[in-house]
């Protein structure tokens, strides 16, 4: 009795062995995708949160050098030396800081990034692909950010999705500043009520995006504009959008201040 049951477990751990060798050259998973309302291969093993992981490093890190290079260019075109104090403010500096982060953020996520994609595709793995269906409608945003050099800001915005990849809306921002007076003399906050518009390329769970906004700010009297670069990372089996934000903002206002601003926001 003892033999044989000896002799079985050893069957069954032979037979499972086997089963697990050969597991990996499995075909992908069918799965309902409710963006696509359709049958999509997924899979959701080897190579893949490697993958998304890399391709989020690299974007946010592309985004924040690219953001800390426009503010640089924005503020060297608008610079009018005072003759009293020629010398130069201080947010070029932390532009370029802000842009050589940003790059070697980009580089650290670019080897998770390569390495994943090279294992999805050894095991036939395929992407998330989301599409049209269940995309349009209202939405709303909640976002946080720390400004360079010495501001936090919270933003809530609502607006509409026009498809899987273009928001339009409009949301109102409160920056408190670190140091009195960073705006206008005096100035310990400000109040931006502002259009904001935002495309996203691709229809991947991780993805670029671009953004643009313009407003007014009511606590310093003085228009108020944004550029904004990014990485979006869709969250899978939610409806109209449900989204991770990432990225970078420059600010301009009408007191000739420009400033750069660290993101992250949630999308529901």
């Amino acid at each position: 009795m003892i033999r044989k049951t000896i002799f079985a477990l050893t069957a069954l751990l032979m037979l499972f062995s086997h089963y697990e060798s050969y597991a990996q050259y499995a075909p992908a998973t069918q799965t309902e995708n409710q963006y696509t309302q359709k049958p999509t291969a997924v899979y959701t093993g080897q190579g893949q949160a490697m993958m998304n992981t890399g391709k989020t490093l690299l974007y946010t890190g592309a985004s924040i050098a690219l953001t800390g290079l426009t503010c640089y260019i924005a503020g060297a075109a608008s610079y009018n030396p005072d003759p009293c104090c020629p010398d130069m403010p201080m947010y070029p500096v932390f532009a370029l800081a802000g842009a050589a982060a940003g790059a070697a953020v980009a580089l650290i996520g670019l080897p998770f990034y390569i390495y994943g994609n090279n294992k999805m595709e050894s095991y036939g793995a395929s992407h998330i692909v989301f599409g049209n269906e269940g995309q349009e409608g209202g939405a709303g945003f909640f976002e946080m950010g720390l400004g360079i050099p010495n501001f936090l800001s919270f933003d809530a915005l609502g607006g509409y999705n026009f498809g899987k990849n273009f928001f339009m809306g409009a949301g109102v921002g409160y920056k408190t500043y670190l140091t009195a007076g960073l705006i206008q003399e005096g100035a310990t906050a400000s109040l931006p009520v502002y259009g904001n518009a935002r495309y996203s390329f691709g229809n991947r769970k991780v993805v670029p995006y671009i953004g643009a906004s313009a407003g007014y700010d009511i606590a310093n009297a003085g228009l108020y504009t944004g550029v904004e670069f990014g990485t979006r990372f869709r969250k899978a089996g939610a409806k109209r959008g449900e989204s991770w934000w990432f990225g970078a903002r420059t600010e301009m206002t009408s007191t000739e201040y420009i400033f750069l601003s660290l993101k992250v926001g949630r999308s529901f």
